[in-house]
């Protein structure tokens, strides 16, 4: 993951509880989370922070569309935002949502205005 991507603090002892037998199953990833708050006052992207439970401003979230594995060890998640969602919002930061309802990777970037009346799709790469 870049310096802009990180996977939680709770996710990392998700993982660590699934790998040790404490929990059977880690909760799948469901939802993206999409918000506007990952941009400094310059537009430059904020470094996310592995402590962090949540977007800094969240402003939507989406299920999961589709699932891709572009090596054996990340899978890409995709979601929609409908055209007629969010029209004239920037948006620069996002989050992958588990079943749990928590945020187990976070990414800003920079800000990208969502056009009225046009879908805009969102692919988030989950490395291991």
């Amino acid at each position: 993951m870049s310096e802009n991507s990180i996977i939680t603090l709770t996710r990392r002892i998700k993982l660590c509880r699934a790998s040790s037998g404490v929990i059977n199953t880690l909760a799948p990833v469901t939802h993206v989370a999409f918000g506007d708050g990952g941009v400094d006052s310059g537009g430059t992207p904020i470094a996310p922070q592995e402590s962090q439970t949540a977007l800094i401003n969240e402003i939507a979230r989406y299920p999961v569309g589709s699932i891709q594995y572009p090596s054996e060890t990340a899978a890409r998640y995709s979601a929609t935002i409908p055209k007629e969602d969010l029209a004239d919002q920037f948006i620069s930061e996002a989050a992958l949502i588990d079943s749990d309802g928590d945020a187990v990777a976070i990414k800003t970037m920079y800000a990208k205005q969502k056009d009225k009346g046009t879908a805009f799709t969102f692919e988030f790469d989950d490395e291991f």
